[in-house]
């Protein structure tokens, strides 16, 4: 794909990440293809049944992490895994994912995001993207580490891969590069 302008892939990927964040994914493998489309292939889990819907517990940002991490080993044995290949998503699936998606972020807003959870996990490769100026080429992200091969602004191919400390450590300088929310302003007392 062919971004607009720089800021596209952080919402392409996170629009990507947050569809198929439903399927429990272990591991996904996204490419852009020569027709301007993302194809995704990847492994799932075998839902357990009909989850209830429970609110969530606040928390702090770093405790998630651990937490995630811990879950990790945990799951080593348990439901089975499925194959999916060949997932295609073009523009306007995009457009419709992302408009899906920030309907669903306002619903649970106040709520924290799994930080490891594939939609942050792709919208922070996206940002990295941006803010780079670079173009994706492909990523593979399995067990919490994330691979992002992309094209950089001299037109050579890089590769960088990225722990889940690395991760956190973007989501923390992206979020605090974020423009402050009229409720987050100073109230003189701070």
């Amino acid at each position: 794909m062919n971004p607009k302008q720089s800021s596209d892939y952080q919402t392409v990927l996170r629009a990507i990440g947050q569809s198929i964040e439903k399927l429990g994914v272990e591991s996904v493998d996204l490419k852009n293809s020569r027709n301007h489309e993302f194809v995704v292939s990847g492994i799932y889990k075998e839902p357990a049944g009909t989850p209830t819907l429970e609110p969530r517990v606040k928390t702090s940002f770093l405790r998630l992490i651990m937490n995630a991490a811990k879950n990790n080993d945990k799951q080593k044995t348990g439901p089975a895994l499925f194959h999916f290949t060949g997932v295609r998503f073009t523009q306007n699936n995009i457009d419709l994912l992302d408009r899906a998606g920030k309907a669903s972020r306002s619903i649970t807003a106040g709520n924290p995001q799994n930080p490891l959870g594939i939609a942050h996990v792709l919208r922070m490769a996206g940002a990295y993207l941006d803010h780079k100026r670079s173009r994706f080429s492909r990523l593979f992200w399995h067990h919490g580490r994330l691979t992002l091969w992309y094209i950089n602004e001299r037109g050579g191919e890089a590769k960088e891969i990225f722990t889940p400390e690395n991760l956190y450590d973007n989501w923390i300088h992206h979020f605090k590069a974020r423009k402050t929310h009229d409720a987050l302003k100073r109230t003189g007392s701070d």
